[in-house]
């Protein structure tokens, strides 16, 4: 399980992109927490759903402080409307992450690394990515090595190019990055 609450072997999971944590002001807007996996332009992107895989449409949504979105919604229905949304998690299904239409940043989302073996260029299996964690403006791959944890940059030229949701991630670590880590 990571952040987001997925597990890469299933395609047809949900991709939490963030939680619901209030409701803001007396018209029904919703104050969401974005998690690993937000990417802006999928608030306003028909592959948006609720958790429970039901369509969302978001109306409007603009930054506030610390980080968190508001976001208005068309069904929402008033302050009482968005207190009972209060803890729901907005999202995509991650079957969608392949249409040609999917609002894919640079790089893709982290999701797709979950679950997934990872190996060098030469062949030799690291491990599977159990985590996946922000670290500044960059992602770390997480695998676990007994006690230990061995931590990957997600990013080229360590990381080959990868858009998939399955088979096996590539790297190509500079010397000495396995070594350290496994001391």
């Amino acid at each position: 399980m990571n952040e987001s609450g997925s597990m890469s072997d299933d395609p047809n999971r949900f991709v939490a992109i963030g939680e619901i944590v209030r409701a803001v002001g007396l018209r029904g807007e919703l104050k969401l927490y974005p998690l690993l996996d937000f990417h802006e332009p999928l608030l306003g992107s028909p592959f948006l759903v609720w958790n429970d895989g039901a369509p969302a449409q978001v109306q409007r949504h603009r930054i506030m402080s610390g980080g968190c979105w508001g976001l208005a919604f068309r069904d929402v229905g008033g302050r009482d409307g968005a207190e009972s949304m209060i803890g729901r998690e907005l999202g995509f299904m991650a079957a969608s992450y392949g249409d040609p239409a999917f609002p894919k940043p640079n790089g893709g989302l982290p999701f797709r690394w979950l679950g997934r073996e990872v190996a060098t260029g030469a062949g030799d299996v690291v491990g599977t990515v159990d985590e996946v964690r922000r670290v500044g403006a960059q992602f770390m791959l997480v695998i676990p090595d007994g006690p230990h944890e061995i931590l990957i940059p997600a990013l080229a030229p360590i990381l080959r190019p990868d858009d998939g949701l399955t088979g096996q991630l590539v790297i190509d670590p500079p010397e000495g990055l396995l070594d350290v880590q496994r001391g």
